[in-house]
């Protein structure tokens, strides 16, 4: 196995897939977009007073009459086209979405739906509030932003 290979498992083989948003980050949008619910999050790491955990599963809830923040899952084939999906979705009924995502140019879901709202790409990487890495993120990261009323083309 090549050294460049066996760096890359190390570097992705994390026991979790949730990357906690920096709070100073998240602070800084939410003092642009005031949020109302955090649609991906846990008991422990949520940025917003209301908030669907994974047991209530926001993919299935309804976000109608909220402003959205959404850090999704990383893992699993799909997870992250499905949050993606939904935001969209959403912003058709007029609410507003912002994603933190992971930059995924090479997979259809970023052509789908991510290029028809709005990206701020991060510069550097970003160190994500998890308790077991010290490391900055292994992948760059964007805001993306799907505008409620705003024809997202």
């Amino acid at each position: 196995m090549s050294r460049l290979v066996t760096m890359n498992k190390k570097r992705f083989n994390y026991k979790t897939d949730e990357w906690i948003t920096p709070q100073k980050f998240f602070d800084k949008l939410n003092g642009e977009f005031h949020f109302t619910l955090d649609v991906a999050a846990t008991s422990t790491n949520n940025k917003c007073e209301r908030y669907f955990t994974k047991e209530e599963d926001g993919l299935k809830q309804d976000w109608s009459n909220e402003t959205v923040w959404c850090n999704p899952p990383y893992g699993g084939r799909g997870t992250i086209e499905a949050w993606v999906k939904k935001a969209y979705n959403e912003s058709k009924k007029g609410v507003t979405s912002v994603l933190l995502l992971p930059v995924r140019t090479d997979v259809s879901y970023w052509h789908d739906y991510c290029m028809k709202g709005e990206i701020r790409f991060i510069r550097g990487r970003l160190k994500f509030e998890n308790s077991y890495t010290n490391n900055s993120a292994p992948f760059a990261s964007a805001i993306v932003i799907f505008k409620g009323g705003v024809k997202n083309v």
